[in-house]
């Protein structure tokens, strides 16, 4: 599989999301991230590793989703259990199942969609999830225990819920990426840059 992509000149998300991004602006990103997971789950293909560094901006103020090294194609229109397993990624991003979930059960879409909520509070924080641990270890640990990554209180009440349907330990809870391009957080006016 060969990919072609534009140079973005203007950097990373994980660049963008240390200068305190507003919120209008973080909803035009989070809506333009979802478009590319969409397309991508509707082509059997899962990222595996959305992180902000992943992320890249162009001169003209669009997000593009990049680094397609640890992508996979699936073998059926569904995630079967067991199709992939294995940890990949990057931990702070990293959705629960893909810590947990034993070779039988393995992970899909759903995790993206778990990395895209990370993106999504780094974006509103300016600090990448799970900023408090030192290590992947104590990320682990903590994500096996149930807990979620902290949601910043200054983000709105839509933000809040959009996070809440992203960041379930449960796979089959989480919204897919079209779902959460209805959410009413994603809703947004393409010439409003905030």
């Amino acid at each position: 599989m060969l990919i072609f992509m534009e140079y973005c000149n203007e950097g990373s998300l994980e660049s963008a999301a240390q200068l305190n991004i507003p919120e209008s602006l973080v909803r035009k990103y989070t809506r333009q991230l979802l478009e590319a997971v969409s397309v991508l789950h509707e082509n059997g293909i899962v990222h595996r590793d959305i992180k902000s560094a992943n992320i890249f901006l162009s001169s003209n103020g669009v997000l593009k989703l990049g680094d397609f090294g640890c992508c996979i194609k699936l073998m059926n229109h569904t995630t079967m259990p067991g199709e992939l397993c294995g940890l990949v990624g990057t931990p702070a991003y990293m959705a629960p199942e893909v810590f947990t979930r034993n070779i039988t059960e393995g992970h899909g879409r759903a995790a993206d969609i778990w990395s895209v909520g990370c993106v999504v509070l780094e974006m509103s924080s300016a600090r990448r999830p799970w900023h408090d641990l030192e290590n992947s270890y104590q990320i682990m640990f903590r994500v096996g225990m149930g807990e979620v990554p902290e949601i910043p209180d200054s983000l709105s009440e839509e933000g809040q819920d959009f996070l809440d349907h992203c960041l379930q330990h449960d796979p089959q809870n989480r919204w897919s990426a079209s779902q959460l391009l209805d959410h009413p957080f994603t809703k947004v006016n393409e010439e409003d840059d905030g």
